[in-house]
């Protein structure tokens, strides 16, 4: 009777949630590492690198042509690998990380390389748009980037845009943290905690603005949360990102960390950019509603499911958007691999997952003899947002 009764209480606590759970669903471990260490061509690169065990976490993912690339924030002051690869069929037990696209650029020795990576998107033709922009460590001088690199091109540089000073601040905490791509466009979250918004980059024109809106910073009431076992106390502004499929228009949902809420707007919107940063801009904002808990990453595929994590349950939600947020599900709760869920990446029908045992942001020295981070999956038979 032991498993009867665990359902019924797992449905007893789902309905004072509000939510309904999909019994269906079950995530799957892929890699698993206790800490992250990497493929060093010698003895000598390691020292020279300054390479500390455990310094190192894993903030987003990303697979292309069999490859999973790993972007690594130089959070820690050791941290040394900002974005990293390693083939889908490595080791499933603490596979080594090969540096992307190379040690040198890696190095962070001068503004040529990648300094800090938090997130990045593939686009379908196999360009990786990476967001070297996270700039609250004190660990670089170098102005915040945007890198597009060629996977098909053993990760030739095809472009560079230098984020403008007034729009994100270079040594005021410039904190660009997700990104999503819209043909020449991509629209990222600008976590900045004097200035959030959705920061807008036109590849074609070299150029870029930031749309601004109260809906865009977090809310006082949403920051007391547990997860981790660690009492969240500090405002975190606009996060998760994710853009929909469309015929004409396409549209873009996000949410501040520290909210329970989920709001969209149109790309076009976004693309003008007179609508996009002028006074007006709350009128073409959709408050969606609320979600059973406080978020950090989310994507959406070519069914229209938005799927996201929801970090004090330790729970994968899914919403398909045709529907009212109110009938989103809780795809799965699990406290032993879903910890911290926050980056997604969709693959060969297949969501991936990256979740960490504390948050990517915590300087807190890990536990070198227990599983730190894994990636994880879920059969999904959809594809990603970019092949829309």
């Amino acid at each position: 009777m032991l498993i009867p009764l665990f359902c019924v209480m797992l449905n007893y606590v789902t309905v004072l949630l509000g939510a309904s759970v999909d019994n269906n669903s079950k995530f799957v471990p892929v890699f698993s590492w206790n800490y992250i260490n990497f493929s060093w061509p010698s003895e000598q690169t390691m020292v020279e690198f300054g390479y500390v065990p455990g310094e190192d976490v894993i903030a987003g993912i990303k697979i292309y042509k069999n490859v999973i690339y790993l972007a690594l924030p130089r959070i820690k002051r050791s941290s040394r690998v900002t974005l990293a690869s390693i083939p889908i069929d490595a080791n499933k037990e603490n596979p080594l990380l090969s540096p992307y696209p190379n040690w040198e650029m890696n190095s962070g020795s001068t503004c040529d390389a990648i300094q800090n990576v938090l997130s990045m998107e593939i686009d379908k033709d196999g360009i990786m748009w990476v967001l070297d922009a996270r700039r609250v460590d004190n660990n670089t001088d170098c102005p915040p980037k945007i890198i597009l690199l060629d996977l098909n091109g053993e990760g030739k540089i095809v472009d560079s845009f230098q984020v403008p000073d007034e729009l994100c601040p270079h040594r005021g905490g410039c904190f660009l943290n997700d990104i999503v791509v819209d043909g020449d466009y991509a629209y990222v979250s600008d976590t900045t905690s004097s200035d959030p918004g959705i920061f807008v980059y036109n590849r074609k024109l070299k150029t870029s603005w930031k749309a601004r809106d109260k809906s865009m910073f977090g809310d006082p009431d949403s920051v007391n949360f547990t997860a981790q076992g660690v009492q969240n106390q500090h405002l975190s502004h606009v996060n998760g990102i994710a853009l929909c499929c469309g015929k004409e228009e396409r549209t873009f949902f996000y949410m501040p960390q520290t909210s329970l809420h989920i709001f969209s707007i149109s790309n076009s919107v976004l693309k003008n950019r007179s609508i996009a940063t002028g006074s007006n801009l709350h009128n073409f904002i959709t408050d969606k509603g609320t979600k059973q808990g406080q978020s950090g990453g989310m994507i959406c595929d070519t069914e229209d499911n938005i799927y996201y994590g929801i970090l004090p349950l330790n729970a994968v939600g899914k919403w398909n958007v045709k529907m009212p947020l109110e009938t989103a599900v809780i795809v799965e709760q699990n406290d032993e691999i879903i910890k911290w869920p926050d980056s997604f990446s969709i693959y060969d029908n297949y969501l991936f997952l990256i979740t960490n045992s504390i948050s990517k942001f915590s300087k807190k020295a890990i536990n070198l003899s227990e599983i730190n981070f894994r990636i994880i999956k879920l059969q999904s038979n959809s594809k990603s947002y970019v092949h829309c």
